[in-house]
C-alpha cells in the first residue's frame, strides 16, 4: 500500500511537469497557469520526499543494495 502511494505521487509529479510544459508552450512564460502547475509539481515533490523519509525511517521501505 505504501509503495502504491509513492508511485501515485511520482506519477502526479510527471503529469504536473508535462502539464506545465504544455501550458508554457501555449501561453507566455509568466502566465498564472504555468506558475500554478509548477507550484503543484513542487508540492508533490515535497510530499514524495516526505513519504520516502517516513517510509525509510519506519521500515516500510528498505534498500536491497549490497554495499
Amino acid at each position: 500500500m505504501f509503495r502504491v502511494l509513492v508511485v501515485i505521487f511520482f506519477a502526479a509529479i510527471v503529469i504536473a511537469l508535462f502539464s506545465s510544459l504544455w501550458s508554457l508552450m501555449r501561453s507566455p512564460a509568466g502566465s498564472p497557469s504555468t506558475v500554478n502547475r509548477l507550484m503543484w509539481r513542487v508540492i508533490f515533490s515535497i510530499g514524495l520526499l516526505a513519504l520516502l523519509i517516513y517510509g525509510f525511517t519506519t521500515g516500510q521501505l528498505h534498500s536491497n543494495v549490497n554495499w
